[in-house]
């Protein structure tokens, strides 16, 4: 009997990249043996090789594995989907640089005058 395929399992054109092999691409970049994150995860080997051949992974098995490696998949993944998202650090930074660029206007005003009152003298 062929084994069913259930609809969310279907490939579809927008479809969220081969998380398999996006681990396996860290992983051989990085170096890092198999048997290192087989060692941390505390799986078989038989376990992470699954891991490497798997479309889809789970969200929980991604969070320790970005522990482990140092390496952000949930981030990399979602900056893969292309939709704006706003971290609260980022928000802070973009916050910050507003209020300076407003500082560096208002000293610009100040240096302007100031020049001004030095010409007429």
């Amino acid at each position: 009997m062929p084994k069913s395929i259930k609809k969310y399992q279907t490939p579809q054109d927008d479809d969220l990249p081969h998380m398999g092999q996006l681990l396996n691409q860290h992983v051989k970049t990085l170096g890092i043996k198999k048997a290192f994150i087989q060692r941390a995860l505390q799986v078989n080997q038989t376990t992470i090789s699954r891991y490497f051949r798997q479309h889809s992974i789970q969200v929980a098995i991604l969070w320790r594995l970005s522990r482990i490696l140092k390496f952000n998949f949930l981030m990399a993944l979602g900056e893969q989907l292309n939709l704006p998202y706003e971290t609260a650090k980022e928000k802070a930074l973009r916050d910050t640089l507003h209020l300076k660029t407003h500082e560096i206007e208002l000293l610009q005003a100040k240096i302007h005058y100031l020049e001004s009152l030095l010409k007429k003298a």
